[in-house]
């Protein structure tokens, strides 16, 4: 039988991306000193707790509907998600740790954007695993509010620039 871990695991790995984006955006408005880009990492450290609650309702309420193990006879799903996994999850911490107070605005704005776009792509995987349709479509609406993240992140990150404080430490 070609199965990889459960429909669990990959609930909890969803989770643990938003969990790390909420930290990551914390900090970033704790260590900001420009007010509009404090004020969206403020935000979007919000948003990112709002996904985790997401998730965790969907995990909950698709729990009679999921397998055990999630059936991938050709490998791909389990390889795309773990490749996924490797280079976000557990990159995280270290991108907190990178964090530094003499970054420019234009950095940490481009870092944010880079894990927005991760967090779509290990979405967009886990959307193919799900056999529930509702869950797909919950999936979705999450892959859409990561996307309005990366918007809003470049449209800090253009007014920065237009204004020519983009490249001022954060």
């Amino acid at each position: 039988m070609f199965v990889f871990g459960s429909a669990e695991d990959v609930f909890t790995m969803a989770i643990r991306i938003e969990e790390n984006g909420s930290t990551f955006y914390s900090l970033a408005s704790q260590i900001s000193k420009n007010p509009l880009a404090r004020d969206l990492f403020r935000d979007l450290a919000a948003m990112e707790q709002g996904h985790v609650k997401a998730f965790k309702t969907l995990r909950r309420e698709l729990a009679n509907s999921l397998s055990p193990l999630v059936w991938d006879p050709e490998g791909l799903a389990e390889s795309y998600l773990q490749a996924t996994a490797d280079t976000h999850i557990f990159t995280v911490e270290a991108a907190n740790k990178r964090l530094e107070k003499d970054m420019t605005a234009k950095q940490v704005l481009e870092m944010a954007i880079q894990f927005e776009k991760d967090s779509v792509s290990f979405f967009l995987g886990m959307k193919e695993i799900l056999p529930d349709p509702n869950g797909k479509t919950e999936i979705d609406k999450l892959i859409k509010a990561e996307m309005d993240h990366v918007r809003m992140l470049s449209g800090v990150m253009n007014t920065l620039a237009e204004k020519g404080t983009a490249q001022v430490p954060h």
